[in-house]
């Protein structure tokens, strides 16, 4: 049991040192921690920023699992501004996020991130 732990352990380490796809002026701001929650899932928390000099909204980041020969096993994303379409993200402002998935952390190889978001428009209030 404690060789799988090490195992397990040494196998996040790595994957965490994977450079993850940057686009635009959103981007990750260090590393993406990974873990096993209580359920079991793995678990992948990380902070995004505004590097930009224009405020944005709609920020999603997506994980993609993939396996050793490159297919996506599983894929999930998340709002990292929460449900309102208007909250907006102000340049070098950071916010964090979290990401839970399902798979085996045996069978996935690698991962792929990939930020999305929407330029703000300047006439919307500020978010709260």
């Amino acid at each position: 049991m404690r060789k799988y732990i090490v195992v397990l352990m040494v196998f996040f380490l790595l994957w965490g040192c994977a450079g993850p796809n940057q686009n635009g002026s959103v981007v990750l701001d260090g590393p993406i921690l990974e873990s096993m929650n209580r359920d079991g899932n793995l678990e992948f928390n990380g902070v995004v920023v505004n590097s930009g000099e224009k405020a944005v909204k709609s920020v999603y980041v997506v994980i993609m699992l993939r396996d050793v020969e490159g297919n996506i096993i599983e894929s999930n994303s998340v709002s990292v501004l929460g449900d309102d379409p208007d909250t907006l993200l102000y340049p070098s402002e950071r916010t964090f996020f979290t990401i839970s998935m399902k798979s085996d952390p045996q069978s996935a190889a690698s991962k792929d991130v990939e930020i999305y978001y929407d330029e703000a428009n300047p006439n919307l209030p500020p978010s709260s």
